[in-house]
This record gives structure tokens, sequence and C-alpha cells, in this order.
């Protein structure tokens, strides 16, 4: 089992959280430092961090490789926040649009200069001198959806896979990250993939590659010669559908597609291309019972800053901005909510079913979804209210089981003589049971 399959995750951007300046004393990377022990509490296993190379901290597109964005610090607190990270048991990826770059990117830069005689003129996708742009380049070229502030690079090209690739590797060796999160990743070229994932696998055998994928077919991109996992954005979509239109059959239809599949997503609620859970929600009083589905259901849960303590917040319309409401720890103090990720981060950790558990539908209607998650002869048994009524249900276990313990109110459960078990669920709300 790798790091990275019982992880939880949480998700930084370092230009939105503290804004882009800091508290013009400490910058956003030395202020991170000190919130290291927070996310430790929280249960947090791994952080995303970023983006850091790109021309602007609140969007994606890279600038430089080697030299990262002077407004969220140095290279020097990079590394120290690291290697404190590492120092706590908590890994660190970088979050990057390696598809793409800004404007400022020196490949860029050079073409604009010397047109037809740089040597660069194949790294960007299909350059054409008889062609202008709207930034009257003298020559025109594919852009990310068509903005042509972010040029997309070619990945036919050989030296540009080679160059990219050492450049990841230069991450690896300057800052000992621990995986790389590709965002935008719908046209990265398969060749490019595979000598990524060997690469950095000979460097670090664990080596994370998480993809950013909207659409597309994930075994395209997640197997053993590729990434080894996606963003999910099917599950959100069907989590967010299942508590606002109470109605849980588009999330288990999506469950029972591939579960060997969906172990290996990265599941979320909140991500720099969505708005916040809390304002997305009809009703907050899902809160509860929709990040419960996230700890329990098949993937490896992400959580983006602030979550903890259910921040609203809406993305600007604008399609290259990230969602980078400011949140500054300092001024939010742990209430209930943030206790009671804690415990789902808590049980999560301390429950194999839920980290690599096989998966197994009991139960469904519009308003009740019960499954258990099993490992062994042990399994957690989950049911999800997205009502605004109490509910009942008596189920017969899949498994033998002399005993029912709710992990959450640290009770024991009542099972007959048949190893049935009569469940009482509230409204908006769910159970989590150890049967074994």
């Amino acid at each position: 089992m790798a790091w990275y399959d019982g992880a939880i995750f949480y998700h930084i951007l370092p230009g939105g959280m503290f804004g882009e300046e800091g508290d013009g004393e400490k910058s956003p990377l030395s202020r991170l430092e000190g919130y290291l022990s927070y996310l430790k509490v929280l249960g947090v296993d791994a952080v995303i961090l970023g983006p850091l190379f790109s021309g602007d901290p609140l969007h994606y597109g890279m600038k430089s490789f080697s030299e990262m964005n002077p407004k969220l610090g140095t290279e020097e607190e990079l590394s120290r926040y690291i290697n404190r990270a590492h120092s706590m048991g908590i890994r660190v990826l970088f979050d990057e649009a390696v598809v793409f770059s800004c404007r400022e990117f020196f490949i860029f830069r050079d073409i604009l200069e010397k047109g037809d005689k740089s040597p660069y003129k194949t790294w960007y996708k299909n350059v054409d001198f008889q062609g202008d742009s709207s930034f009257h380049d003298g020559f025109s070229y594919a852009s990310w959806k068509r903005k042509e502030q972010y040029p997309l690079f070619n990945f036919d090209d050989e030296d540009l896979r080679i160059y990219i690739i050492d450049q990841i590797k230069e991450w690896i060796k300057r800052f000992d990250i621990d995986g790389i999160r590709i965002a935008n990743c719908t046209s990265l070229d398969i060749h490019f993939q595979k000598s990524l994932r060997y690469f950095t696998g000979q460097m670090k055998p664990e080596f994370f590659l998480l993809g950013d994928l909207r659409k597309g077919e994930p075994l395209r991109y997640v197997n053993s010669e590729t990434l080894q996992s996606l963003c999910h954005y099917d599950f959100y979509q069907a989590l967010v559908k299942a508590f606002n239109e109470k109605n849980f059959y588009d999330l288990a239809y999506t469950m029972g597609k591939n579960h060997e599949v969906l172990l290996q997503m990265n599941s979320f609620l909140e991500s720099p291309r969505t708005d916040r859970i809390s304002s997305v929600l009809t009703d907050r009083a899902n809160l509860y019972g929709i990040y419960m589905a996230l700890f329990t259901l098949p993937g490896r849960p992400s959580l983006y800053y602030g979550a903890e303590y259910a921040l609203p917040g809406k993305r600007e319309r604008k399609e290259e901005a990230l969602l980078s409401n400011p949140f500054i720890p300092e001024d939010h103090k742990p209430d209930a909510f943030t206790n009671y990720l804690a415990k789902l981060s808590e049980i999560h950790g301390k429950n194999s079913e839920l980290q690599i558990g096989a998966y197994k539908e009991l139960y469904l209607d519009h308003r009740l979804y019960a499954f258990i998650r099993t490992d062994g002869n042990s399994g957690v048994l989950v049911l999800l209210n997205n009502d605004s009524m109490d509910q009942y249900i008596r189920l017969k276990l899949p498994i033998p089981a002399t005993l029912a313990f709710d992990l959450i109110k640290q009770e024991e459960v009542e099972m007959d003589e048949y190893g049935q078990i009569k469940v009482f669920c509230a409204a908006h709300s769910g159970r989590m049971i150890k049967v074994k």
C-alpha cells in the first residue's frame, strides 16, 4: 500500500490564502509554515501547494520552471516549508498547469523575438507564421480554451517533453517534493505521461502524479504506466445533485461504474475550479452529510483550504480565475464543524475499509443511501440521509458480524440474532458503523 492510498489531501492556493503580499512582513509561504501543526491535528497527510511558478499566483500558466513567483516567498522559504512538513509526516505536492504557459515564458519570448528562426518554434502547438494573434505577434498558435495569453505546449515535440521532464526532476532534486497535481491535463500526451511516470518513479518510487481532468476517459490517464490518480469531477457533480435534488440515484450509479478505478480517484467538494460547497448547497444543513459521503465513498478525499470552517464563496466567472477567497487561519477558531471534519479524518485514518476497502450498495432510494466498505472480515456501514425527516432502516449485513459500533458517537449499536441491524439516521446527517 503506497502512502497516497490512504492519504487525506489539503489543497492550498498560497496567493489566495493570505493575499498576494502576506502581512507585509512575512510572505505567504513563511506564514504557511506555522499552519502545518494545525493541519496535522486536522488529520492531513499531504498538502497540494500552488501554483507557485505561474505569472499570476491566482491563475495557472507557467512563467518559469526554475524561478517561483516572488510574491509568494523565496526558494529558501519553500524549502524550509517542505522540510518542516516532512518532519511532521506530511507530504507536499506542487500544483501547476504544465500543459501551457503564460506569454512571459522564455520560449514564447524567444519566438516573439526571432520568429521563424527561433529554435523553439515547434515547442508550442500549431505555430503558424502565416497567421496572427489578437496580440499582433506575427504568428498564430493554439491556446488554452482559446485564451491567447495561455499558449499550449506541443507535446509532440520530443525536445519539449525532455525539457519539461528534466525540470520536474529538478523540482524533486531541489525541493524533495512528493508529487505534482497537473492542472488542466486534457491535452497531456500519453507518451509524455509514460515518460513522466518512469523518470519520476526512478527518483522517488512513490512519486504521486495527480491529473485534473473535467471530461475524458479516466483509464487513458490512470493506469500502471501513466498517472496514479485524477480529480474526480463526475463524483463531485453526483454528490452535489444527490444533496441538492434529494436524489441519491445518480451518485449510486457513479459508484457502481468501476470500483477499482474509483478507489484511485481524488474526490473533492471544493477545488480551484469550483465554488465553495457551502455556497453550492441549497440547504447548508446537508454539509455534515455530504462531507461524510466524501470521507466514506471510494476515493482519496481532498479538502480545499478553509473547508474546515465551511467558508462561503464563489469563483470569478473568468474561466482562468481560481477560487481564491482570502482565508487567514488566525482569524478563525475551531468550531463544531471543524471538529467534525477532524473526526472524519481520524476515522478515515484508523479504518482501512475506508481507504482501500471494497464497496457494496445495501439500500437505495431518493433520500436514503446505505453502503458498506469491507476489508477482510470487517466493514464500515455508512448511511446517508439527505432529507429533512429522520429515517429508520433495518439492514441485513452482507458479512458475518457479532459487533456493531458507531464510530462517531462511540457507542454500541444493537444487532439481532439474525445479523440484522436497525439504524436510526437523523435528518441531514449520516451514520458510520463499524461491524465485525
